[in-house]
């Protein structure tokens, strides 16, 4: 068996035997582990596809959070709607209940509206640009 490059380490639990069950000549009759260490080597970068799916899914998951919180921003003005609505008149919550919910909708449409950009933005390559121009100029200019 070849032996491995590295740092001898001893395993967990391993100690020397008691002095009663030593032989005579040391080693004889002992199994012995050694587990080696290895040093990681230097950590390969990422190949140009990757780090450009790397960087779709980042500007896709900040999409994704923006509005997620964009909707819970307007759940949140709609149920404060309908409570100060409760608290004005009887069934106030009900006869309101369209207008809390537009203003609520409102709100969530508005604060998530930078979501079209972000993807914009994650989907605009360079490879991208070029299909467009390529299948632009197939296009016959009227006029």
């Amino acid at each position: 068996m070849r032996q491995k490059r590295g740092n001898p380490v001893r395993q967990i639990g391993e100690e020397d035997p008691p002095s009663s069950q030593t032989s005579a000549y040391p080693g004889v009759g002992l199994a012995k582990v050694v587990v080696y260490k290895r040093k990681s080597g230097k950590k390969r970068g990422s190949s140009r596809a990757t780090r450009r799916l790397i960087d779709v899914e980042g500007r896709a998951s900040k999409a994704v959070h923006r509005v997620s919180k964009a909707v819970n921003r307007g759940v949140g003005t709609y149920l404060d709607k309908r409570d100060k609505s409760a608290r004005k008149r009887r069934d106030g919550a009900l006869v309101d209940s369209y207008e809390n919910a537009s203003v609520g909708a409102a709100e969530a449409i508005a604060n998530s509206s930078p979501v079209l950009t972000d993807i914009a933005k994650a989907l605009n390559t360079r490879r991208l640009r070029k299909r467009i121009r390529k299948s632009l100029r197939g296009i016959p200019v009227i006029g």
